[in-house]
């Protein structure tokens, strides 16, 4: 309960208020807003420019901090965690609960470590976990995520999981498989770290060290439920035999004949799709058209129309044979996947121009090396495109020993687009499925991608930033994200069962509207001037969608 307190300081009196926790086992007065003189207090309610039946003091983000330590509450986190992890406290504080602290932080809002006291300051959290905000700085943190070893992390991670199962229906029929990776700032020179290795970056930072992650989620809601951090140099299919291995271990009751794998092409090869089989898994997936042209040749009267999430798709099933054995095909259309070939067709035809521009000048040069040797001018106009659509689009003559012509063929490039653009092949070995749930199931992958999108955002989940230079504390730190995305994730499912749907980022965003103030009234009058001034908390107003969230959250116990 809030409190005035009073404090002397060069024989004057000066107000505070002031709330009463018990921290490592001791009452201990923490100090919420300063008031300053009881002159002052008395002005404020005093002046007609400042005075009110209610003055608030001071208010902090309450529903979203609330909301998550509601769920880690439900789900037993910081028990399930102190069974995993070293024993021990710094600051009044268990390691695992820094580490929910940082999960929670970084659920909302992801900054560095030396930030978190500031944003924790702006919260109720340090109220409801009896805290100071000011005691947990950097340096608490990185001494909280020592001595955590990659087992503990992984054992926390299956005794969550389990315990995310057994409290909710979650049916792990569809898992999504994808894989990122993520550039840091380690340098060269640092050898205390083996995960972070030169490689493609997807954010185009291949000058720098990255470290990859593979994550395995739930179709319902997102929820992770298996990762695993690895180099940044090594190439995903090959880390692929290991998740199945690991899923089929998380699955105690061993019968993994309902569940079917989700992935992308990057996965493909023929002895994953027999580490699958041979383990019962089914599967969806991506596969490269490539590998089989002769598809390209069925001509669009062929497709049929199929309902797909409210949206008409064209596409083909048939059943090929594909590395020794027949799966079912199916071939759709992709409107926005034809709308970025044809972009990138573009881009790739004014840089062949520029390149056979660039080829004439060169012959128009007196010194030129290969003016006159018409061997020479062909070998460079074939280098002059970029790929193998350019050299059937453009009609290229060396009209002399000093001068080529060229032309670009509209029709043939119509018969390009026509073929070969807008078409994607998924295959699976779900003979009993519909083309329709086939080609859903494989739609709704983009789920796992939108979260690789928000752990890189910085606004919600975001891994980025993160400035940790050892492999233990890489790993600690991401295993903190995924926590607080796992929290969202059933808090999402909670409003689900109440009907409202809502985006991550909608929920959190939404509930962290809902703020909680001090409120400093006046009562009747005792005599004593400071004496009719009462403290207490209440919310502040709320719109009527966050009314429905708080009504919930506060039944979720």
């Amino acid at each position: 309960m809030a409190s005035l307190q009073k404090r002397k300081n060069k024989g004057r009196d000066y107000y505070y208020i002031v709330e009463s926790k018990r921290i490592n086992g001791k009452p201990t007065p923490i100090v919420v807003a300063y008031l300053g003189t009881l002159d002052n207090i008395i002005t404020k309610f005093t002046d007609p420019a400042t005075a009110s039946p209610d003055n608030i003091i001071k208010s902090y983000s309450h529903g979203d901090v609330f909301a998550l330590l509601q769920m880690a509450k439900k789900i037993g986190v910081v028990d399930i965690m102190n069974q995993c992890f070293p024993p021990g406290k710094r600051d009044g504080l268990t390691k695992s609960e820094s580490l929910l602290i940082m999960a929670i932080h970084r659920a909302i809002s992801p900054g560095s470590k030396r930030s978190l006291s500031d944003w924790l300051s702006s919260t109720t959290l340090p109220d409801m976990l009896s805290i100071k905000a000011d005691k947990i700085t950097s340096q608490h943190c990185w001494d909280q995520m020592d001595g955590i070893s990659t087992d503990m992390l992984k054992n926390a991670e299956d005794a969550l999981i389990e315990k995310v199962l057994s409290m909710y229906s979650i049916d792990p029929e569809k898992l999504s498989l994808d894989y990122t990776n993520y550039f840091s700032y380690i340098a060269t020179s640092n050898e205390k770290s083996s995960l972070a290795k030169r490689g493609k970056n997807k954010q185009k930072r291949n000058d720098l060290r990255q470290y990859s992650l593979a994550l395995i989620t739930s179709k319902e809601y997102g929820l992770p439920m298996y990762s695993h951090v690895y180099e940044g140099n090594r190439v995903d299919k090959t880390e692929f035999p290991l998740y199945v291995e690991e899923v089929r271990k998380r699955f105690k009751n061993g019968d993994n004949s309902g569940t079917t794998f989700i992935f992308d092409a990057g996965n493909n090869s023929k002895d994953n799709f027999k580490l699958l089989e041979s383990h019962g898994f089914h599967y969806v997936c991506a596969f490269s058209l490539s590998s089989c042209k002769e598809l390209y040749d069925i001509p669009y009267e062929d497709y049929e129309t199929i309902t797909v999430n409210d949206n008409n798709r064209l596409c083909k099933r048939i059943k090929k044979e594909i590395w020794g054995k027949e799966r079912v095909c199916v071939l759709y259309y992709s409107a926005a996947l034809e709308k970025g070939q044809i972009t990138d067709l573009n881009k790739q035809i004014d840089k062949s121009i520029a390149n056979l521009e660039k080829l004439q000048a060169r012959l128009e040069n007196p010194k030129s090396r290969i003016a006159g040797d018409y061997e020479k001018i062909h070998n460079a106009i074939d280098k002059a495109f970029s790929n193998a659509y350019c050299k059937r689009i453009f009609d290229v003559k060396a009209v002399s020993d000093r001068k080529i012509e060229w032309a670009i063929d509209i029709d043939e490039k119509g018969v390009i687009i026509n073929k070969y653009f807008g078409k994607k092949l998924i295959i699976t070995d779900r003979d009993d499925w519909s083309t329709s749930e086939i080609l859903q199931s494989y739609t709704e992958q983009d789920s796992i991608e939108r979260i690789f999108k928000d752990t890189k955002n910085n606004e919600h989940f975001s891994i980025r930033p993160q400035y940790h230079y050892t492999d233990s504390k890489v790993r600690v730190h991401i295993f903190c994200c995924l926590l607080g995305l796992t929290l969202t994730g059933i808090l999402k499912k909670e409003f689900a069962e109440k009907d409202i749907t809502l985006t991550n980022a909608r929920l959190l965003d939404e509930l962290g509207e809902i703020r909680q103030a001090y409120i400093l009234r006046k009562d009747k009058p005792t005599g004593r001037k400071h004496k009719n001034l009462l403290l207490d908390k209440r919310l502040e107003a709320m719109t009527q969608e966050q009314e429905k969230l708080w009504e919930i959250v506060n039944n979720t116990m």
